[in-house]
């Protein structure tokens, strides 16, 4: 009776491979779990903006009148009286208080503005006067840049007194 009942024999190998298939079965385990409560932790992060503050705007800079050399010559500009507006002439823009000076592309208050000329701003008298829309227009020419040119208002305009260096 004993031959019939003996007990089956484990090789074993087959309790290493049995040992080897549970630790895989383990470890994708592992994987699966963590890989899960990863995507719950980035799930539950919240964004995080950024606000840049910018500084408010600071005023507009005024110009400061550089000064101008003028090599004087003789014409019939000289026999007129000082502050008198005339061709030939240097001229500034005066009293906009910062505003500026609409310089137009034709005498008179309907003409084109060309540009805006800032107080203390020197020109050179080219044209003018021309009576138009209660104003006395001068064409001004700036000195440095010749393409800078247009009608402005006498009321706004000061003659610049240049001196004449004594040998």
């Amino acid at each position: 009776m004993d031959d019939q009942y003996t007990k089956p024999k484990i090789h074993p190998l087959s309790i290493v491979g049995a040992l080897i298939f549970a630790l895989v079965l383990i470890g994708l385990a592992y994987l699966v779990f963590s890989s899960q409560a990863d995507k719950s932790q980035t799930a539950q992060t919240t964004p995080q903006f950024l606000v840049t503050l910018l500084p408010a705007p600071t005023e507009t800079p005024t110009l400061v009148p550089t000064s101008i050399l003028v090599t004087p010559t003789q014409s019939d500009v000289s026999i007129l009286p000082p502050g008198v507006i005339a061709v030939g002439r240097y001229v500034k823009v005066i009293g906009t208080q910062g505003l500026g000076l609409r310089m137009r592309a034709e005498a008179g208050t309907s003409g084109e503005v060309n540009f805006l000329a800032m107080d203390d701003e020197a020109f050179k008298v080219i044209d003018g006067p021309i009576a138009k829309d209660g104003y006395t227009w001068w064409q001004c020419e700036a000195l440095l840049d010749k393409t800078r040119s247009g009608w402005a208002a006498e009321d706004f305009l000061q003659v610049l007194e240049l001196s004449t260096p004594q040998p």
